[in-house]
């Protein structure tokens, strides 16, 4: 079913005009002359965007937005006005929490781009609520066979174990078949992470929060437009803020959701740099988690070894004389250290066996399985301990 739409103004030919630049881009238009029409519209239809006029004759548009904001509040409020007076725009910001501010006579391009955004926003809201309902829904299912049967509750926690996995696979999937020269790219790093963070001797209790993560880790990308996720030529410094935008987004998509929320600092943090200059905070060194500094380095390193329409792939020497060389300002230099250590083989074997795992026990038994093969030394750069989250004991 396509998006809905809602225009209002108190003029046909202005209706008749948002007509002709939006009958072509896919949406279910509704229109409406009053207040009062636009409102009854909302209460019997789930709008995605609401366009309105300041002037409607009896009423304000201000005054309809906050209205609708009552009624819909997940729609996306926009005013359209004639208007420069800054109290209007103040108004409707006050009171209905608009989230665009348009001037008649609009540009017809940026008017569909505007609209287009809303949408898009209202589709992802609804999406991160069904996802956040249907968790809640299986939690309280979960309380309620609690207080019944043992053997029921860890059966249940066994099942929703399993959903949350293939929600993650499904997720994963969706963005690796989105950005074509990428494919597995999740995947590899999610094994490169968790092995390496047993290279660091991090805890083996943050391995599957350090797993979800790295597969998690663009799940913000969700948010950018195709036609700048996949431009192929430079980007614009407004592509450039979008696409960099991608780390909050994935933070806001992921925070809700209860047994993702430990897992978020890879997905925060990975663009940050060693000396401050990354995004989308800026911090440095010490301040940046460390599965975050880590995961920059796993996900540097697969980009140069996978062949891009752009580029072709370089070898593991080459590689890690470019990791080598960004440390200390890109990267931990005492963690690059580490990974610019481990032989080529333990990467070749990792990214070869993940591909068909399914799940994070899959990934670390795989991870095992690759440390007893290629039996790297412990502590081999002298300055950390080797396999302590990975023993088989």
């Amino acid at each position: 079913m396509p998006p809905c739409v809602l225009l209002v103004d108190d003029e046909r030919p202005i209706l008749n005009s948002l007509r002709r630049v939006l009958r072509a881009e896919g949406y279910d238009l509704l229109f409406a002359q009053t207040g009062e029409e636009a409102l009854a519209d909302l209460r019997e239809r789930e709008v995605a965007v609401v366009v309105c006029d300041q002037n409607l004759g009896s009423t304000t548009g201000a005054e309809v937005l906050a209205e609708a904001l009552q009624i819909r509040p997940s729609t996306v409020r926009i005013m359209l006005t004639a208007s420069t007076d800054l109290n209007t725009a103040q108004e409707a910001i006050n009171r209905g929490r608009i989230s665009r501010f348009l001037l008649k006579p609009w540009d017809d391009e940026n008017l569909k781009a505007v609209i287009a955004e809303g949408v898009h926003r209202f589709q992802l809201e609804q999406e991160v609520l069904r996802l956040h309902e249907e968790t809640s829904r299986q939690r309280d299912q979960l309380e309620s066979w609690a207080r019944t049967l043992e053997e029921q509750v860890r059966q249940r926690t066994a099942d929703l174990q399993s959903a949350y996995e293939e929600t993650l696979n499904a997720l994963v999937m969706a963005l690796d078949r989105r950005e074509h020269a990428t494919a597995g790219h999740s995947r590899r790093v999610a094994a490169y992470a968790l092995y390496f963070a047993g290279e660091l001797g991090i805890s083996s209790d943050q391995f599957e929060n350090i797993y979800r993560g790295a597969m998690l880790h663009d799940i913000g990308k969700i948010g950018v437009s195709d036609t700048v996720l996949l431009k192929p030529g430079s980007l614009t410094p407004e592509e450039r803020e979008a696409i960099e935008r991608h780390v909050v987004m994935g933070h806001e998509l992921l925070r809700d959701i209860a047994y993702l929320r430990p897992a978020l600092a890879i997905p925060r943090y990975h663009h940050e740099r060693f000396d401050g200059t990354g995004y989308a905070e800026g911090i440095p060194g010490d301040a940046i988690p460390i599965e975050a500094k880590a995961f920059a380095i796993v996900d540097a390193y697969d980009a140069l070894r996978c062949e891009r329409p752009y580029k072709k792939a370089m070898s593991h020497e080459r590689t890690c004389e470019i990791i080598m060389e960004s440390s200390g300002t890109h990267f931990d230099p005492s963690l690059a250290r580490v990974y610019c250590s481990l032989p080529e083989e333990v990467f070749g074997q990792l990214a070869e066996m993940a591909e068909s795992a399914g799940c994070f026990e899959e990934v670390l038994r795989i991870c095992r399985t690759v440390r007893e093969d290629v039996a790297v030394p412990a502590g081999s750069d002298g300055s950390m301990t080797a396999s302590a989250g990975l023993s088989t004991t």
